[in-house]
């Protein structure tokens, strides 16, 4: 069978108004550094979708700093199929598509010269990153007359050489869109750019053009992209596509990238405009309120109820008609607990597509994934609304204190071994990956599970809370909590 190449792209696109032949032709406009999944299934889909529309007309050069031959891919011409599958409205889709945004991959530490080439064309003013959390730190390195070691000293020596060779006009405009996982990634990264400015010693010419003319953006991306598929399920894709494909990609459809930037970030970014997933706006804090607390909070609130029930997946609990239920109620909850300012009917949408997400049987999201760091991840993401809920109500919300009461019931280790930690769940014996774990352990064999409740509730969750609330939390935790020790008898 062949592998996918511009030939098999061409029969299939034999019949679209933009022809392959045009496509494969874009002049490169953006540098990306990282080859992950999660860049090929959202920010590199955003730009094959408008290529095929006409509407930005440019392609991506793909920097890779880990090691490793990329032969393969350049065997493909750097194309690759990506399958979206899932829910979307409630109903099933499926759709398959040949994304031919990338023109080719340079390897940083074999090709940095032709790397530092991309930085003195002009067109090329876009840069996305997904070098993972730990890619995004500063270290004391030189940029100049050598290859860093980390990503921002690698973006400072590129950005110094485009100085060097476009000069400070407009021609040297650029934008980094990074999209690593962290918060306010763009300001992070500026400042850490601004650190390595300084210990460079670069010149106050170069920080004037840094300070004018690099746009450094906020980002959040949202969209699961588990990646290559089992081997199993990737032969039976073959078969169907009539050929192989090293660097085919599932996703679910749901998609969202949500930039900080004004109307001149519109413009460099013009893919936009056909990708209705994309959202440029002022402030994305509100984006990050809805992904933060309805669709990460729902999880920790589920999370036990899923475990205590025997569920295995997400998706294969919300096959359950009674977990299906629980999940909707968290959810409208939520929407009228989240303390910031949002347009209901934006809350209202982002909700139906969270449980969309859930329903979607192509992702297999393991409940026991989800309960990694669970003590911290309850106090940030639900405690907020647990509060603000009784705030707004003068009453707590049943499903929240329900999601607490099995908070403690999963966290509660039962047993330590080898100073690992361990809750036995319908039998079977799960690890805890919680820095909580020992002294949620200490405590309940010193004090007992109703003391370690109360300590707990009123020293971690609610420090700040006065004490009529922590006592009414407390009683209504511990009674739904006996409730479910009767349930197991």
């Amino acid at each position: 069978m062949q592998v996918l190449n511009k030939d098999i792209f061409n029969q299939k696109r034999s019949h679209q108004p933009i022809s392959a032949e045009t496509i494969l032709s874009l002049p490169e406009k953006i540098i990306q550094f990282g080859n992950g999944v999660l860049l090929r299934g959202l920010p590199d889909y955003y730009v094959d979708n408008s290529n095929k529309s006409g509407v930005f007309n440019g392609r991506i050069v793909v920097v890779k700093s880990t090691p490793g031959d990329t032969s393969d891919f350049d065997a493909q011409d750097y194309l690759y199929t990506h399958c979206i599958k899932g829910i979307e409205n409630g109903q099933a889709i499926e759709s398959i598509e040949i994304n031919a945004s990338i023109s080719r991959v340079l390897s940083a530490y074999e090709q940095w010269d032709e790397v530092l080439k991309c930085a003195s064309n002009k067109e090329i003013n876009v840069v996305f990153s997904n070098t993972t959390e730990q890619g995004i730190v500063f270290l004391q390195e030189t940029v100049i007359d050598c290859i860093p070691k980390s990503f921002p000293g690698k973006l400072l020596a590129y950005l110094c050489h485009r100085y060097e060779k476009l000069g400070d006009g407009d021609d040297a405009k650029i934008c980094i869109v990074p999209c690593e996982l962290i918060e306010n990634n763009g300001d992070e990264l500026k400042t850490i750019l601004r650190k390595l400015i300084q210990f460079n010693e670069l010149s106050p010419a170069f920080e004037t053009w840094f300070a004018n003319q690099v746009i450094i953006c906020n980002s959040l991306v949202d969209r699961i992209v588990p990646g290559k598929p089992q081997e199993e399920i990737l032969q039976n894709y073959f078969q169907t596509l009539q050929y192989e494909d090293g660097y085919l990609i599932e996703s679910e459809p749901y998609n969202l990238w949500a930039i900080e930037g004004a109307g001149h970030v519109k413009k460099m970014l013009s893919f936009h405009t056909i990708n209705s997933g994309i959202k440029i706006v002022d402030d994305i804090s509100l984006f990050k309120e809805l992904k933060l607390r309805l669709l990460n909070a729902t999880h920790i609130f589920c999370v036990g109820k899923a475990l205590l029930d025997g569920f295995n997946t997400v998706s294969e609990a919300m096959e359950n008609d009674v977990f299906n239920e629980f999940t909707i109620c968290v959810t409208d909850d939520i929407k009228i607990s989240i303390s910031q300012e949002i347009d209901e009917d934006l809350k209202a949408k982002f909700a139906i597509a969270v449980l969309d997400r859930f329903r979607n049987p192509s992702i297999h999201h393991m409940w026991t994934s989800i309960i990694f760091n669970y003590s911290e991840k309850f106090k940030i993401r639900c405690m907020p609304l647990i509060e603000n809920h009784f705030k707004i109500f003068g009453h707590f919300s049943q499903p929240m204190i329900e999601g607490l009461a099995m908070f403690f019931k999963i966290s509660i280790p039962d047993l330590c071994e080898e100073n690992n930690f361990y809750t036995y769940i319908n039998e079977t014996k799960i690890k805890l990956n919680d820095p909580c774990s020992k002294e949620l352990f200490e405590m309940k064999n010193q004090y007992g599970e109703m003391k370690t409740i109360q300590y707990f509730i009123k020293n971690y969750f609610m420090a700040q809370s006065t004490i009529a609330e922590v006592d009414k939390l407390t009683t209504e935790v511990e009674n739904y909590f006996m409730s479910l020790e009767i349930q197991k008898l």
